[in-house]
């Protein structure tokens, strides 16, 4: 009888000390734990991993936001069933908890997410690869508003994204190697509103480019800055933006 009882009893014992089955609310973890993150390694030392036919192979990272809020993006991707890559972004406050969460698609491309302020308001904000070219990159835009939240504001192509002194922001992308475009934009508080675009193409023989041309392509916001055409073409050929790169290309 007394050996009946002890086997029982280390029964009841081992039962209590194994794992309950799958969705048993007894197996719920510990309150906190869900918190916890898995470290990821800064987005600004990896590297993507050329695959070859397969595309490009991004690491999963995090980069916090040089603007002094405290917060940090995690960025993992995920093979998509169309054979693209699914990025999904997690915006990160002091303490890991997530606050915001939104997902891209990429195709080809090298490059990984940036933080930066690219509209000069003191906030960062996420630019997220969905695309490269031979050298321009369509970027999902996702811009920090109050809250702290991001909202997708557009997908710009180009080489650079910066804000001119003149208030709009301006795309810089390589048509060829002296042919370039300078696309600009003027920015609401959730949309990157196209205004027009400057196309610069440079004369002379190969690798010496001796002149410049510079056209103008209204792309529905030349009239919103109440200049002709004329005008408008004066003005944004000499932003500084544009005559950069003409330095560049002028022996």
């Amino acid at each position: 009888m007394k050996l009946r009882l002890a086997i029982c009893a280390a029964a009841l014992a081992l039962a209590a000390c194994s794992p309950a089955p799958a969705g048993d609310e007894a197996a719920a973890p510990a309150e906190g734990a869900s918190a916890k993150r898995v470290a990821l390694p800064d987005c600004e030392t990896v590297e993507a991993q050329d695959q070859g036919a397969d595309g490009w192979k991004h690491p999963d990272c995090r980069a916090l936001l040089p603007d002094g809020s405290g917060l940090a993006i995690e960025a993992r991707y995920a093979p998509a069933e169309d054979e693209s890559i699914e990025v999904t972004v997690q915006v990160v406050q002091t303490g890991d908890a997530t606050i915001q969460e939104f997902k891209e698609r990429m195709g080809n491309t090298f490059n990984g997410p940036t933080v930066k302020d690219f509209d000069g308001d003191g906030k960062a904000d996420v630019l997220l690869p969905l695309e490269t070219g031979n050298v321009n990159t369509t970027w999902a835009v996702w811009r920090q508003v109050d809250g702290p939240k991001f909202v997708r504001v557009g997908e710009p192509n180009g080489v650079s994204i910066v804000k001119t002194d003149s208030g709009y922001i301006a795309v810089q992308g390589r048509s060829s190697a002296a042919d370039y475009y300078v696309s600009f934009f003027k920015l609401e508080p959730e949309e990157l509103k196209p205004v027009l675009t400057i196309e610069v193409s440079g004369k002379g023989e190969p690798g010496k480019v001796t002149d410049v041309e510079c056209a103008l392509t209204d792309d529905g916001g030349l009239a919103g800055t109440g200049l002709t055409e004329d005008a408008a073409h004066d003005k944004f050929c000499a932003e500084p933006t544009v005559v950069g790169p003409v330095k560049d290309m002028m022996p």
